[in-house]
């Protein structure tokens, strides 16, 4: 078979997963803040990252534990859409060096970028083993499957998500697959899926780094650029001290960061996307269709044929995607949730 699964990721998926697990409560992936009195200071490991005392602009911000989900992506908002104006300024010639900006929301910024990858990395320490929570998760049988059957010879997965929690689960499965663009990636022989992380991950680790005493890098380039080259995958995170942080922030408009190593996956994702023709199949799960990655799906849909088997997995879709889909792709299925799965999981047996 030359068939082609692509399938595409957003966060949805990581909530799909810690409800199936009964770990929504305790690892919150939608108020980012939320858990933030628990999160260790890597520097002492000791809880209270979110703190005046570690994150004074954060703070003065108004970021709080207690603060809703709408006022958390309020404040995550400002503070990007600050940084997204802020790099644009200072690429054009008219800005001088010698202006000196309030600079509490980038400062703040330098603040949420370390907390972001300690928090999922702390998300990450809370769970030893994930497949045994799983055993009636759709989407683990439909990997399980999918990864041993003839159906597909390429399965191609893009996610934008920060957490590990997808390699974890191949890896206690022993399914091969390949983490792709970044040194040490690959899991088994001749993997069929290959997993492509755009927006970055906890476990790019940058290979020139060696930090011995944590602090936030107020002074570091706001925008701190390096090549895919320069990473390496590590699963071991006992916590998060990587300075050269490749993840891109969970609001505003990615493509206002232009990171190098983004591009260059961005690239090979587009690539991919192009290879799809008629009787692939390109799933969809819980994706926001937001300003943040409506830019990057928008380039996976136009670079694919018409023709293309289109599932989109979420209950509460973006309208204007659904209306995309619609009009783009005569072979389109929406589904409210993964339990579709279990049908099409029987054709591969």
């Amino acid at each position: 078979m030359n068939k082609k699964l692509f399938l595409v990721l957003g966060n949805g998926f990581s909530i799909d997963l810690l409800t199936h697990a009964n770990l929504i409560n305790e690892l919150d992936v939608i108020n980012l803040f939320n858990n933030g009195s628990e999160v260790y200071w890597p520097g002492n490991n000791t809880a209270g990252f979110l703190s005046y005392r570690h994150c004074p602009n954060l703070w003065n911000l108004g970021a709080r534990p207690n603060m809703t989900s709408q006022e958390s992506m309020s404040l995550l908002e400002d503070i990007i859409t600050c940084v997204n104006v802020y790099a644009l300024r200072n690429m054009t010639p008219r800005a001088s060096h010698s202006d000196k900006p309030n600079d509490i929301y980038i400062k703040a910024y330098h603040e949420l970028s370390i907390y972001l990858r300690t928090l999922f990395s702390f998300y990450n320490n809370k769970i030893d083993t994930i497949t045994d929570k799983l055993s009636d998760w759709p989407w683990l049988n439909y990997l399980k499957e999918v990864s041993s059957s003839n159906e597909y010879s390429e399965i191609i997965i893009v996610t934008y998500n920060y957490d590990i929690w997808l390699e974890r689960i191949l890896r206690e499965l022993d399914i091969p697959h390949k983490v792709s663009m970044i040194h040490g990636g690959d899991y088994g022989v001749n993997p069929k899926i290959k997993i492509l992380k755009p927006h970055g991950s906890i476990s790019f680790y940058h290979t020139t780094q060696q930090v011995s005493e944590f602090n936030i890098p107020y002074d570091r380039e706001i925008l701190s650029d390096a090549v895919t080259d320069d990473f390496i995958i590590n699963y071991d995170i006992p916590d998060s001290r990587c300075l050269v942080n490749a993840m891109i922030p969970p609001a505003g408009d990615s493509e206002r960061f232009k990171h190098t190593w983004a591009g260059q996956i961005k690239q090979s994702v587009s690539a991919f996307a192009g290879k799809l023709k008629s009787d692939d199949d390109l799933m969809f799960c819980g994706l926001s269709y937001w300003h943040v990655d409506r830019s990057e799906i928008d380039d996976i849909l136009i670079k694919c044929s018409s023709e293309v088997n289109v599932y989109l997995f979420n209950p509460k879709p973006n309208p204007a995607f659904n209306a995309v889909l619609t009009s783009m792709f005569s072979n389109y299925v929406f589904h409210t949730n993964s339990n579709a799965l279990k049908g099409r999981c029987k054709r591969c047996q």
